[in-house]
């Protein structure tokens, strides 16, 4: 049990400030997307639901364009081939989500940020019975922390190169540097 909540803490916790942090260093690389972004809130028609609908698809996208959990481990249950592998019952397998939501046959312009992205299926919460139980709470965390923030300081800005975290699994920043106004 103690094991459990440890994790449970650890995971959403550590994955969702990624989260905020990757979309806001994603909008100092794409000042199109985040004037555009800006503009959608700023002018969002129908007042809060449209708002919060903007800001979900954004927060997809920044999920699917760098994804905060990149790894997760599996084991194959029966033998089975994958493309001109086979693979034994209990073999481990690692999958790569940020490949897969990177990957061009699912997504156009798949290294392109684009916060209008529709359809975005992507694996950033895993899918199924693996699928990330937390998933809903950490949408409306990131949907609130970034909106509040890009409300607050829409002028922001780094003042030096961020510098990424030295996790395979995990991606982030250690350090991101910004000014607000």
């Amino acid at each position: 049990m103690l094991q459990n909540c440890v994790f449970i803490l650890n995971a959403g916790h550590e994955t969702t400030t990624n989260l905020i942090g990757n979309a806001l260093v994603a909008l100092q690389e794409w000042p199109r997307e985040k004037s555009a972004l800006l503009a959608k809130i700023e002018n969002a028609p129908l007042g809060e639901s449209k708002r919060e609908e903007v800001l979900s698809v954004a927060v997809d996208e920044f999920l699917r364009f760098e994804s905060s959990n990149q790894l997760g481990n599996r084991r194959a249950l029966v033998a089975c081939r994958i493309g001109d592998v086979s693979l034994d019952a209990g073999t481990p397998v690692t999958l790569c989500i940020g490949a897969a939501n990177r990957d061009p046959a699912q997504f156009g312009a798949p290294d392109v940020l684009m916060l209008g992205r529709g359809n975005n299926r992507h694996l950033a919460f895993g899918f199924g019975i693996h699928q990330c139980a937390g998933l809903s709470l950490a949408r409306l965390e990131g949907r609130i922390a970034i909106g509040r923030f890009l409300e607050r300081f829409p002028a922001y800005r780094l003042t030096a190169a961020p510098t990424r975290g030295g996790r395979a699994r995990f991606r982030g920043f250690l350090h991101a540097p910004f000014a607000v106004s």
